[in-house]
């Protein structure tokens, strides 16, 4: 994703808790989200003026973020506080530390930002965190430094005006970061610890099985480059490809590989076809995700319908 070089930035100073105080925010409290609650027409007054100084040309110096807090209706998600107050939904997922629309929806009380942008732990928790500083700091934006206050403790964050998800952020976010690699999907085996189908000993398997006809279509899981083609012992003959963001995917047990080392992907495009070469019990293709830190399990960062795993 391009990024303009960033905007002079100001320091904000936020409101902290008392000390020991876990149960009581410290943050004004809209009521309702309605023009006759004084609070949320500041925080709306507060919301424009900001998106009227980010339209300027030219570097320009953001006023300090105000947070306010709300207790959420029983009715209300993500999705819903979105449309009500105006802000963009990244914005109010990252500011409370929810790394899925779910957690968001699960909170009973919830702080809502005076600006649009994106606010990141400092420390990153979590692979979406990790992914969005990472990008942000690869592209040389720096960040605003700022003292929140969640669930009771003072947390550092930095915040980046403006900025929003990336198209990858936004679908790790909703649990889409990988579309699947074959089109029609029948696991054979998931992804931690099982017995070795060979053995009968205890192995942890790091990616999982779909199991497909000899010559099924394997498609790129998402757009990115081969990084390596070959063959050996267990994977037998493999494909890995390199992502934005950190991320790889491998291709195991293939039957035909149809891409060559350095060659650019689409999203979908056919890479391989599935086969049982190396160590496997029949067709099918080994699938796994790998980032700097290790693997992760595919079934939470696909595509997959319901009642598939």
């Amino acid at each position: 994703m391009k990024r303009t070089a960033p905007f002079a930035l100001v320091f904000a100073v936020l409101l902290v808790a008392p000390a020991g105080a876990t149960d009581v925010s410290p943050y004004p409290a809209i009521r309702v989200l309605s023009q006759d609650d004084t609070l949320f027409v500041q925080q709306q007054s507060a919301l424009d003026d900001f998106r009227r100084l980010a339209e300027t040309r030219g570097p320009v110096e953001f006023p300090p973020v105000a947070i306010f807090a709300y207790r959420k209706r029983q009715t209300e998600d993500i999705f819903s506080l979105n449309a009500r107050i105006g802000l963009r939904y990244d914005s109010l997922v990252t500011l409370n530390g929810s790394a899925g629309a779910d957690a968001f929806n699960e909170r009973e009380s919830v702080l809502i930002p005076s600006q649009d942008g994106i606010f990141i732990s400092d420390p990153p928790r979590g692979d979406l965190e990790q992914l969005m500083l990472s990008t942000r700091l690869n592209d040389g934006i720096r960040p605003q430094q700022l003292v929140i206050v969640r669930d009771g403790r003072r947390d550092t964050v930095s915040f980046f005006p403006t900025d929003s998800f990336s198209p990858m952020e936004r679908s790790y976010f909703l649990g889409i970061l990988f579309r699947l690699p074959i089109d029609k999907v029948r696991i054979t085996s998931v992804y931690g610890w099982r017995s070795d189908p060979f053995t009968g000993k205890p192995e942890f398997h790091s990616g999982v099985d779909f199991g497909a006809k000899d010559g099924t279509g394997v498609r790129a899981a998402r757009n990115g480059t081969v990084e390596e083609t070959g063959t050996n012992e267990v994977l037998g003959n493999y494909v890995v490809l390199t992502h934005p963001g950190g991320y790889q995917t491998v291709y195991g047990h293939l039957s035909t590989i149809s891409v060559t080392m350095n060659q650019k992907v689409e999203t979908g495009e056919l890479i391989a076809t599935v086969g049982h070469t190396g160590l496997a019990t029949g067709p099918h293709l080994h699938f796994e995700v790998r980032t700097k830190t290790g693997t992760k399990d595919p079934l939470r960062l696909l595509a997959m319908k319901k009642g598939l795993r």
